[in-house]
Formats: C-alpha cells, structure tokens, sequence
C-alpha cells in the first residue's frame, strides 16, 4: 500500500484520474489518497505519506515526513523547493509542462498586443483619443520579423510554431545549443547578447535557477534599445530596477509583463505588483501572472501529474526529475 497526500487544491475526480492512470501503466499498487482538510491534520499526514502532490514544503515538515521519497508539483515552478534538502533525504522532486501551449499563447498575444498597439489604442479611445491613422502612428506588420526566445524549453519551443505560423524568423538562447525545429539559429547562453541585437522582440521563458536570477539587466536592457520585452519566466529573471529604468527612459520600446516581484498573499487583496511605478508608464502591458492558467493547463497539469506519481509508484519512468546541479 502506497499513501499519496494530495496537499492542495486539485481537479475534480482525482481519485479517478488515479484510477484511470494505474489502468493505463499497469500498476497494480494499491494507492490510498489522503487529503487533509486543515494543517492538522496536514502535520498527521506527513508522518504517513509515501508520496506528495504539493506546493513547497517547510523544513519542518520534510523532517517529519520519514517515509516520503518522492514530491510531484503539477505545475512548472520549483524555485521555492529546498534542492539540498531534498537531495540529502533522498526524496525525488518533479514538475510538469502541460501548461506550454497556453504560457506560449499568451506569449504571443502580448507581442501581437505591442505590435499592434492594442491595449494603448483602447485605453485611449475610451477617452475618445485615436490612434492609428488619425493620428499617422502605423502599427508593425510582425511578419518578416525576429523573434528572439531566451529559453528554449516546452513553452519557449511552442512558442517558436507559433512564431512560424506568422512567418516570422526566429531565433533562441539554449543552455545546450542543438537544432530546434521552427528554430533559425540557436545560440549559447555566452552568445545572448548576440542573440538579443538581431530581434525586434524578445521573449524570456526560462526556468528559476542561481544563473538565471537577475539575468535581464541594464547592460542587456540596454542592448534591447527600440525593441520589444515579453516576460512569462518569473519576475526575478529581470532586474526590477533596471527594467523600470528602461522603459521610463524609453530605452525600450515597449514591454509586456506577465510574471512579477510582488504577488498577494491571497486571492483578491489589493496588491501592486512591483516596488517601482510601472503602471504609470505608457509603454508597458501589465498582465496578472496569468498566462499559464487557462481551462485546458490545469486539467493537463494535473493529469500528467497523476501519471507521473503512478510512474513512480510502479518502478517505472519518472518525467521532469529535478536536480540540483540544473535547478530546474
């Protein structure tokens, strides 16, 4: 008998999911689910559990967890996860991917949203102002255009069809440089500044990690003069400051932002998102950290987090094993 604690809100008919997946890898392990309502008897059922499905867990309670030997997020982020903990208790942590296609539409959106002035041309109409050709300001035709994608893994690679499929050129910074398809050219991480000088727009899409923090500063901000910004990494990738910096002194031509450095502490509190005044700026669409979540992510996500437990459970292959020495 294995025990899964599922430690957060999930999908509707979990225990089916469970079901329908041990059918399917032929797993014949009794799994028995324990879903605490309260901390309570969360902190009773760290001391049960085989498995997890959960957000980061306190040192406290990875302690007190004796019998856990593998954590599966169903979701990408795993920044906030204790690495060398985990690695010295031996217990394996996972994320999942299924969240790619909408992070990378949203992706695009944005860029379409910049190039096409959408949001700027409705906030100021709503005040009976016009752009466009009332006022001789054309937008930009993204096709013929270089797409420059920093991050070149589930989503950045979806967003690279998508780029395509607008007849754009594009081209992508890999820790690994490999040939991509719907990839121009790939460049090495010591190449992104060369990378960034030949796009118009640049997308940042990677993981969280020591080498990756503070990555996007002034002196590539500055490279990006005239161009265009989109953030769906996290917001910690670029430096606030200077990102405020570029775009009040029009360094930049424009960005989007979806990922942030201020988030609530729950669902509804009024809450800025940054310590600087972005929503002042004109040249700036500021998006509430939704571009993973739409109705098909969460049921992808949590359906290949449901096969990866049962993976796990059967001895079979575990999906997405994050390391330490990666980070991601």
């Amino acid at each position: 008998m294995i025990k899964v604690g599922i430690f957060m809100p999930h999908v509707k008919g979990i225990k089916a999911l469970f079901d329908k997946a041990k059918k399917e890898i032929g797993c014949k392990e009794e799994i028995v689910l324990i879903e605490p309502k309260n901390d309570l008897e969360k902190q009773e059922a760290l001391k049960e559990v085989n498995v997890v499905i959960s957000p980061p867990l306190t040192i406290k309670e990875i302690e007190k967890a004796e019998k856990l030997k593998f954590i599966q997020v169903p979701y990408a982020g795993v920044e906030d996860f204790d690495l060398s903990l985990l690695g010295d208790r031996g217990i394996i942590l996972a994320n999942v991917h299924g969240n790619a296609t909408s992070v990378a539409e949203h992706a695009f959106g944005l860029l379409l949203a910049l190039a096409k002035g959408i949001v700027k041309g409705d906030r100021d109409l709503r005040q009976g102002f016009w752009h466009g050709w009332m006022s001789r300001e054309p937008n930009i035709e993204v096709e013929g255009k270089t797409l420059c994608i920093i991050g070149l893994g589930s989503i950045g690679k979806k967003l690279s069809q998508l780029a395509k499929a607008f007849g754009m050129y594009v081209i992508g910074v890999k820790k690994n440089v490999t040939e991509l398809e719907n990839v121009d050219k790939v460049y090495g991480i010591a190449h992104t500044k060369d990378a960034i000088a030949q796009a118009e727009f640049i997308v940042i899409a990677v993981p969280v990690t020591e080498e990756t923090k503070g990555f996007i500063n002034m002196d590539m901000l500055n490279l990006m003069k005239g161009k265009y910004l989109i953030n769906v990494s996290r917001g910690s990738v670029i430096n606030e400051k200077d990102l405020f910096i570029a775009l009040k002194n029009h360094i930049l031509k424009g960005a989007a932002i979806d990922t942030w450095w201020i988030y609530p502490r729950s669902p509804y509190e009024f809450q800025y998102p940054s310590h600087y005044p972005f929503w002042l700026l004109d040249n700036i669409i500021l998006s509430p950290h939704t571009a993973g979540y739409s109705d098909d992510s969460i049921k992808k996500n949590w359906d290949d987090a449901v096969k990866n437990v049962v993976n796990f459970i059967a001895g079979k292959e575990v999906k997405n094993i994050i390391t330490i020495e990666k980070g991601y």
